[in-house]
């Protein structure tokens, strides 16, 4: 390998490696979020219709396709605050599903889970999403 050889080797590595850290540090796409949305509106449809089984059956499924698609984990881990963080941001989406569906049983609305699901999806959007990005930008080196 003469030295040319050697600098473009070098140069591909730090590129892949610069790929990879960006790739591992993004905060979510508005298709996964949509996708993580979606999930939780599904289940508030299926526990109005009694069929919490079929969302489960669901949520293996994309499991399984994901595993076998070889799906990795990010190696470097965010420090315990942000994962709190994030965690911690389940808790107004939990309060706001709670309050909907009171709202919507309240009102003789028909399917209230899925109104309830429809403020968590809403603190997911605002605040989940902001606190996961702030998270990832923890990240980068």
């Amino acid at each position: 390998m003469d030295a040319r050889e050697a600098q473009q080797a070098l140069s591909l590595a730090a590129q892949r490696r610069q790929q990879t850290i960006t790739a591992g540090t993004t905060p979510w796409s508005r298709s996964q979020v949509w996708s993580l949305c979606s999930c939780a509106l599904a289940l508030g449809v299926l526990t109005d219709a009694g069929m919490i089984w079929l969302w489960v059956v669901l949520m293996l499924t994309g499991v399984g396709v994901a595993w076998q698609r070889g799906v990795a984990l990010r190696p470097t881990r965010a420090s315990v605050r942000w994962q709190a963080a994030l965690i911690a941001t389940f808790v107004p989406a939990l309060a706001l599903n709670v309050l909907f569906q009171a709202v919507a049983r309240g009102l003789h609305w028909p399917l209230p889970n899925t109104i309830g699901m429809l403020g968590a999806c809403l603190v997911i959007i605002t605040l989940t999403r902001a606190v996961q990005a702030r998270m990832a930008a923890s990240l980068r080196p």
